[in-house]
């Protein structure tokens, strides 16, 4: 036991030599101003602070990349000593119209996780305030820079669902993402949260899933670990 202990050990400090962490941010509302009535503290980040930031990281070192080329990043490099960084934003806000345009003009790419439900304009999570992008506004996001992918049909906890519910809400957003000319085929867990049955499930469904764990990436494993900005 010891030994094998020793023998994990080892591996990691190795992996930590050869391969520098790709790290994978989770936001959510980054926009001007905080609006007390439609967004909670803890996900809200001012746009200054924001670009501030990007500004800190690219002094870093860390070039942006999508999910995408990230996640062939982490399955296939044996050695890597570059720096990478990658965005990615939950519930598909509203308030993504004040940020997208500045991404695009940085040329930074960024991923959407969505809940489909929400894109008709009038359905909500918790109060008629809250504002969503509806279904117009995300299928007019075609820039290349842009990845849209699943956050559940509605903002639901994998574990708090039968295996049936959870696979009726990953085939409808599967049904209206996978349309999108920028659909990629990964899913966010609400809040990170998942067992081995929700695991399952998603494999079952070909999606790659996404947690937000607060930890690094080294390389690929059974999920992608965000962490939040």
């Amino acid at each position: 036991m010891v030994a094998n202990e020793l023998i994990n050990i080892i591996q990691r400090k190795w992996m930590k030599l050869r391969l520098e962490p790709i790290r994978v941010f989770c936001l959510h509302h980054v926009c001007e101003h905080f609006d007390a009535d439609t967004m909670y503290p803890c996900d809200w980040m001012a746009l200054d602070a924001f670009k501030k930031k990007i500004s800190e990281l690219r002094n870093q070192g860390y070039q942006f990349i999508s999910l995408t080329v990230a996640y062939e990043h982490l399955k296939k490099d044996w050695f890597r000593r570059k720096k990478y960084a990658v965005l990615t934003f939950d519930d598909g806000y509203k308030s993504l119209n004040e940020v997208l345009p500045w991404l695009e003009e940085q040329q930074i790419p960024a991923t959407l996780f969505i809940n489909g439900k929400y894109l008709d304009g009038k359905s909500y999570r918790e109060t008629s305030k809250e504002q969503y992008l509806t279904y117009d506004e995300l299928f007019s996001l075609t820039n290349p820079l842009i990845e849209i992918g699943h956050h559940g049909w509605e903002h639901t906890v994998a574990t708090e669902m039968t295996e049936e519910e959870l696979l009726v809400s990953l085939q409808k957003n599967i049904e209206i993402l996978s349309s999108h000319p920028r659909y990629i085929p990964f899913w966010a867990y609400t809040y990170g949260i998942h067992d081995k049955n929700s695991d399952v499930i998603i494999k079952h469904t070909n999606l790659i899933p996404i947690l937000v764990a607060g930890s690094k990436n080294y390389q690929w494993k059974e999920n992608i670990d965000r962490e939040l900005m």
